[in-house]
């Protein structure tokens, strides 16, 4: 099996069968690496540069991995090639030597009855549109008609814009200039068709917020977002399962770039907004003006309905992959039970056959249809997890149902297909040579969930959408003409959404649970952070995630309490994220299957369980066990308030986990505030997020506010230094709601 891509699959780690660089220029040194599965055969590469062939043998070879150097070539030149290994060929893939030129001043201006055409090139144009928002729509194409030297659009909220003919356009408030276009940067291919986009300018600004899910900063000035939906194993970084192309500033305005195509964002002393394009070149940005809470607001409606999750998805959620048959389902139960421990609902991850993901396994459950219903006995709401592929399957044999399913979904074209018809199959990483089902194909959700609907039928009443972020092949091509280029971001959500549709439509009250997303997120809730490790950096940077999903329109989101991946958590680790866990829009734990991932445990016996009557034990601690059901008990008052702020939040596009700028928009600490938030209009949080500390600072904006504990009363506009020991987390509640927000 040959493998090779003209991109990498991840933009964190080097696959070494890519081509680099991806999209070349003139005179820059071309190499494409591929690597041989299975197949013994020295490989060559046919090369055809305008038309002219020649073979090439590999440069280097290291294992089974192999380097060929191609050169660089002239601008203009068209280039495709193919790689050979014995009997086996793949597909010829295209590259280009294209050309890059720099705009910094327009060519013209000119005015169109409410819109300003700044031409940046004889055959590109920037149209600039004004009134309750701005759009700046980047298209190539000719205009005419009569030139100024300068004019403006005034907007809201005393902005304008102005255009001359030493500047494309600058952003001002007043007198100040706070946003100002540095240039476009422009690549073509030899046709002259502009294959790549970069607008530069230079943003007056402290802060930047929003880009979707980060867990590294939630101030993302200094930072910046490859802009793709990527799934990366714990310690995401910088990357993101749910990146979002939109952001806002202290300065009161935002900033919305309406693309399915990848954008990327860097926030440097040059703020740089970059894309590719396919077809015709076309970029769209919305600029709006306002408060923080306005300006999500006016983004989220751009982008969807927000969805309200039913009531009990507000209560505590239990899970753990290990959960695999009646039995450890009756001892959750029990202990349930036992300790007085209010769960609301339970997820099974390991339910099926694991190869069809719709049929139970047939030698773990006696009786799927009555396991249910002691679950819903106990007051319950069942959740079973999903994942968007016609598996391939390496360690055994597909069976019956697979098999069929398989040879049915490539006969009715019911999964994305790679450029030559054939099916596309994950190339690489989890669930690799699998086929993806095609949502944009109704026939093939039919098929899809005509398999699963008895689930719904026998009382399944959500499910845990995992995964999505898996189509990595640029010129894939979808039902509905969609490339892979734009699907690797939309996918995720088509998924979502035809799952969303699916409990709908059958008149189900439920909900989803899921990793990855892209634009309108909030209209198929509910959102968690994915795979962290167990450890308090962890913790930290789903602290980060939380805050920047709702700062981007995810307004309910969850995170595993104690870390999903590893060792099992610490006795303080497991009681500090507990207690965040309380407060947040999704209270809920998880763990990775018992055999461990990349870290093993103590093998297959190995009991990871993130449940407090686990850890207790392995622990040897029962203030585990006293402590953690405590802040059950304690979630469960807490949801008459969190179901009538979750309604608000729907309605009115907050986050229910919302940063403390919502409320406070012109206090700059309001700003600073990365480690505290509102839960609801009523409560602020401040979690502890630190190995050993037992004291921490936290800032109380302006109000009143009383300690939830201890009933301490506090006069706000002022930081204060808190001791909270592992019972507590400080919690604020703020004077003036009391009387609407009992609990």
């Amino acid at each position: 099996m040959i493998k090779h891509l003209g991109e990498e699959l991840v933009p964190f780690a080097t696959s070494h069968f890519a081509r680099e660089p991806e999209w070349p220029l003139a005179g820059e040194p071309v190499i494409v690496r591929c690597r041989i599965d299975q197949n013994t055969a020295i490989p060559h590469l046919t090369l055809e540069v305008d038309g002219e062939q020649r073979t090439l043998l590999p440069d280097e070879q290291d294992d089974h991995f192999f380097t060929f150097l191609l050169g660089s070539f002239a601008a203009g030149r068209h280039i495709r090639y193919c790689i050979s290994a014995g009997i086996e060929q793949t597909p010829w893939f295209t590259f280009h030597i294209g050309t890059r030129e720099t705009i910094t001043r327009p060519l013209s201006i000119i005015r169109q009855n409410d819109t300003l055409a700044v031409v940046l090139a004889a055959d590109v144009v920037l149209t600039l549109t004004g009134g309750d928002s701005l759009t700046m729509t980047l298209t190539q194409q000719s205009v005419s008609g009569i030139s100024v030297e300068y004019d403006s659009i005034a907007l809201p909220q005393s902005f304008s814009l102005t255009c001359d003919s030493n500047c494309i356009w600058k952003l001002n408030r007043l007198s100040d200039t706070l946003c100002q276009c540095v240039d476009y940067t422009l690549q073509r291919d030899p046709d002259g068709r502009v294959t790549a986009v970069s607008l530069h300018m230079a943003m007056k600004s402290q802060y930047v917020l929003g880009t979707g899910e980060r867990f590294d900063y939630v101030n993302m000035r200094g930072q910046s977002t490859n802009g793709r939906v990527v799934e990366k194993f714990t310690h995401q970084g910088a990357q993101s399962y749910l990146p979002i192309p939109f952001f806002m500033t202290e300065q009161g305005f935002g900033w919305y770039r309406k693309s399915s195509i990848p954008v990327e964002m860097h926030f440097e002393a040059i703020t740089v907004l970059s894309q590719e394009t396919e077809g015709a070149l076309l970029t769209h940005d919305v600029i709006t003006f306002g408060t923080p809470a306005f300006l999500l607001s006016d983004f989220v409606s751009r982008t969807g309905n927000p969805v309200l999750p039913p009531e009990w998805a507000f209560g505590l959620w239990i899970s753990a992959h290990g959960w695999r048959d009646d039995q450890e389902v009756d001892r959750q139960l029990a202990a349930l039970k036992r300790y007085n421990y209010p769960a609301t609902a339970m997820v099974l991850e390991q339910w099926s056959d694991e190869r069809t993901f719709y049929q139970w396994h047939p030698d773990h459950w006696r009786d799927p249809q009555a396991m249910v219903r002691r679950v819903q006995a106990a007051g319950l709401h069942l959740i079973l997890w999903q994942i968007p592929i016609v598996k391939h399957e390496w360690d055994g044999e597909p069976g019956e149902a697979l098999t069929a399913d398989a040879q049915e979904a490539i006969q009715k074209g019911y999964v994305i297909q790679s450029a030559d018809g054939s099916p596309y199959r994950v190339t690489e990483r989890w669930f690799h040579h699998s086929m993806m089902l095609d949502f944009t194909n109704p026939e093939a959700v039919r098929w899809w969930f005509g398999k699963r609907k008895y689930l719904l039928d026998m009382g399944i009443e959500g499910f845990k959408t995992d995964g999505g972020e898996f189509l990595f092949e640029k010129t894939a091509r979808l039902h509905d003409g969609t490339s892979g280029l734009a699907a690797h971001n939309l996918y995720p959500m088509q998924y979502l959404r035809a799952y969303h549709d699916f409990i709908r439509d059958a008149g189900v009250d439920g909900v989803l649970f899921s990793r990855a997303g892209y634009l309108g997120a909030q209209t198929c809730p509910i959102h968690w952070a994915g795979d962290q490790a167990s450890s308090f950096s962890e913790l930290q940077a789903c602290m980060r995630a939380g805050l920047s999903a709702g700062l981007s329109g995810v307004l309910f989101w969850s995170f595993d309490i104690g870390g999903f991946s590893g060792p099992i958590p610490s006795v303080e680790l497991y009681l500090r994220a507990t207690a965040m866990g309380c407060f947040c829009p999704v209270m809920q734990w998880h763990s990775e299957p018992r055999s461990g991932q990349f870290e093993k445990g103590e093998g297959e016996a190995y009991n990871n369980e993130r449940s407090p009557w686990n850890l207790a034990e392995k622990w040897g601690d029962e203030r585990v066990l006293t402590i953690a059901c405590a802040f059950a008990r304690l979630r469960e008052k807490l949801r008459p308030y969190l179901w009538q702020e979750a309604i608000h939040c729907s309605q009115s596009a907050r986050p229910l986990m919302a940063h403390l700028c919502l409320d406070w928009p012109d206090d700059p600490l309001a700003w600073a505030a990365d480690d505290q938030y509102m839960l609801g209009r009523a409560l602020l949080i401040a979690p502890l997020l630190h190995e050993g500390m037992d004291t921490r600072a936290l800032y109380l904006p302006q109000g009143e506010w009383e300690d939830y504990f201890t009933g301490e009363q506090h006069s706000g506009g002022r930081t204060i230094t808190v001791t909270c020991p592992l019972d507590r987390i400080p919690v604020y509640r703020r004077r003036a709601s009391r009387a609407t927000h009992q609990h």
